[in-house]
């Protein structure tokens, strides 16, 4: 099992998050392309590399949560292919080999007695976009020797997402990331989707549910933090400590310290 830590929007920079990863003795940085400078244009693969080198830490890609990959407008949806094709290729050049991306369930119609996913309506189109997108994707990631690891977001209990996963799943590139603080926040109804696909479990988000904060410190809410730890050490993935400052983060990794016997 190896920790890291998100990049954190209270710097400037992304060079100031790696020092931090070394002075916590973490192992990675995951580069969030929401953020302008972590971006291929911004920042280079040739920049990552001599970052990597430079403070001894390794790193992982969070796509943009914009990304559409089942979007019943063709233009959008090979756009964000092909975004997707440019980190890939950016990832590999850094010699990176995972980027973690949300599966979006597109909007909804809010009717007076529930709310109608457009996606969920139109299923079947929505369902051969995706797996059209995924194929091309997989097999070009596959090439480059990257993983595409599709993260729960509050939605895989959606029974259309579920669907979905049931259908990506048929490709063997099919990975995921469980943030167990998301499926603390739905009721821990998330978790079905990560014990019907143990073996596809490669990347996890940590961090907890206090019943009202997001992304909370760790030990302050609902998930049983040591039990997901002990899983990511057993499957040996690595573990973001998804926490959204530098304070909460220093805490979270001192608590982790202190209440699970972490193995050299």
């Amino acid at each position: 099992m190896k920790l890291g830590m998100p990049t954190l929007v209270e710097f400037a920079g992304l060079e100031d998050n790696l020092e931090l990863c070394r002075r916590l003795d973490l192992d990675f940085v995951e580069v969030n392309m929401n953020l302008p400078v972590c971006n291929p244009e911004a920042t280079g693969h040739g920049e990552l590399l001599r970052l990597k080198r430079q403070y001894g830490v390794d790193l992982t890609v969070h796509l943009p949560e914009e990304l559409d990959l089942g979007s019943i407008h063709g233009s959008i949806r090979q756009g964000h292919v092909q975004r997707c094709r440019e980190a890939i290729d950016w990832a590999s050049r850094a010699e990176i080999g995972l980027l973690n991306l949300h599966l979006n369930p597109g909007i909804y119609f809010t009717l007076p007695d529930r709310k109608v996913w457009i996606y969920e309506a139109h299923q079947e189109t929505f369902l051969a976009n995706l797996a059209a997108s995924y194929s091309e994707l997989y097999s070009y990631a596959k090439e480059k020797s990257v993983l595409l690891c599709i993260e729960n977001a509050c939605n895989f209990h959606l029974p259309f997402i579920r669907n979905a996963l049931d259908r990506l799943a048929a490709f063997e590139e099919f990975t995921l990331t469980w943030d167990v603080g998301h499926d603390a926040k739905t009721g821990f109804a998330e978790g079905p989707v990560f014990a019907a696909y143990p073996e596809r479990l490669k990347h996890m988000h940590l961090h907890d549910f206090d019943g009202k904060q997001d992304h909370a410190r760790l030990y302050t809410g609902l998930v049983p933090v040591n039990d997901r730890l002990a899983l990511a050490e057993s499957k040996g993935i690595r573990v973001v400590v998804e926490v959204k400052t530098s304070q909460a983060l220093e805490a979270s990794i001192h608590s982790i310290r202190m209440n699970f016997p972490l193995k050299e």
